[in-house]
């Protein structure tokens, strides 16, 4: 066998119980589980996670297998101005997202897929890098806007109406006056 087919069906073996590999039922969700992994170059194990928010670059990143939340930021480009850096959401899909999507398969309620929640500021800032959480395959990884940036728009936008609606009333104001 070639090296890649080789490294498949140990990937596949050993993400998988040892009733699937002798081909019992299985749950759904162990079945799905090896799907969610690519062999890359060199034979690296590759997972697909998402980016969205403030980042320079958002979108889905096929990243190596134990990727932490900080290497995925810097694979996205690194935050931009306005993000909230203290409040990072990791949504966990991963298995139970594909085998169910987003339905428990025994009885039809929604399931509640796990959230993340990190402080990358704080980690950064004190050097305490061993709470950053490693991804999954299937997390979506949500860095949102900061208070403080929100604020900033809301104010910035109600001083240009502001400007405005004073042009407006010295327009009229020198309109009366004219008459």
């Amino acid at each position: 066998m070639n090296r890649k087919l080789c490294a498949i069906v140990v990937l596949m073996l050993t993400l998988s119980p040892t009733s699937v590999a002798f081909g019992q039922q299985a749950d759904a969700t162990i079945v799905t589980s090896a799907a969610q992994y690519h062999l890359g170059d060199k034979d690296q194990i590759l997972m697909t996670v998402n980016v969205w928010g403030y980042v320079q670059k958002p979108g889905q990143y096929v990243v190596p297998r134990n990727t932490d939340l900080i290497s995925l930021i810097s694979f996205a480009g690194g935050p931009i101005d306005g993000a909230d850096l203290a409040k990072v959401s990791i949504i966990r899909g991963g298995e139970q997202s594909l085998a169910y999507n987003g339905h428990d398969a025994t009885n039809g309620r929604s399931q509640k897929v796990p959230i993340i929640e990190a402080n990358v500021k704080e980690s950064l800032k004190t050097g305490e890098i061993w709470n950053i959480p490693i991804l999954q395959a299937g997390d979506t990884v949500l860095i949102p806007q900061s208070r403080g940036h929100k604020i900033k728009g809301f104010f910035g936008l109600n001083s240009m109406f502001s400007v405005i609606a004073a042009f407006a009333s010295v327009v009229v104001i020198m309109d009366r006056l004219a008459n």
